[in-house]
């Protein structure tokens, strides 16, 4: 083994130069430990930069998911708003198709009492002839789709509790009162007194639900009104004639 400092041979198991006294133990070792202690650093680092990566991704991923959940329940929202004030406004729209039909039960049984006819016959009469043109069957399956809207509305958003209450009330009295265009029951005097409080007690609540909508429903239930503002004026007055 030669030494690096005077040149001497020396035996390959010495530590110390015989001629200068220098060590003979070369720094191979010290700058391999080096290199291991930099080549872990460099791989904590990488470590240190891949978690960091990682966790912005979590937390973009997260970011986008609050997003779409946001999105999707303002989405969610407008369908009620959409379907509660359509759903109103059918209901109201109903209750006066019923009003014309249940009118002319009316006015039919007393005309048959005055003129000494048998009331039931008249008014079975009417009825075949409603049933013949297909009145009372669309009366029926109307009343199907409100009630099919109805248990959509059910899943009520929060701050909908208060209007979505008296919907319902409206939608009892509704079909209270559509009961009594499909089969009028009882004496006449009767008959027409249900049918009044009936149709007083919906208008009371419709007044009351127009009053407790919120903004947007309002502003949707006018849009719809607005797009079938001739539907109330003919369908109203046509399908209900015999």
């Amino acid at each position: 083994m030669f030494c690096n400092q005077c040149g001497r041979d020396n035996p390959e198991d010495s530590k110390f130069c015989s001629g200068c006294g220098g060590s003979l133990i070369t720094d191979t070792g010290t700058k391999e430990d080096e290199r291991n202690i930099s080549e872990k650093k460099g791989s904590k680092k990488k470590l240190i930069i891949s978690i960091i990566i990682g966790l912005l991704l979590v937390i973009g991923g997260i970011g986008a998911f609050i997003v779409y959940q946001k999105k999707q329940e303002e989405k969610k929202v407008q369908e009620y708003v959409e379907e509660m004030a359509i759903n109103s406004f059918n209901m109201y729209l109903e209750v006066l198709e019923n009003a014309i039909v249940i009118s002319m039960y009316s006015e039919t049984w007393s005309d048959a009492i005055d003129d000494r006819k048998d009331f039931n016959v008249e008014l079975t009469n009417l009825q075949d002839a409603y049933k013949e043109k297909g009145i009372l069957q669309e009366l029926t399956d109307t009343q199907t789709e409100i009630q099919h809207s109805m248990k959509y509305l059910q899943d009520v958003p929060e701050g909908y509790e208060e209007v979505y209450g008296v919907l319902k009330e409206m939608y009892g009295v509704y079909v209270e009162f559509a009961d009594q265009a499909q089969s009028p029951t009882g004496s006449l005097l009767s008959f027409n007194n249900k049918t009044n409080d009936l149709y007083s007690k919906f208008n009371s609540l419709f007044e009351e639900y127009l009053i407790t909508m919120p903004a947007d429903v309002k502003e949707e239930y006018e849009t719809y009104v607005d797009k079938n503002k001739n539907k109330e004026e003919t369908e109203v007055t046509e399908d209900t004639e015999i």
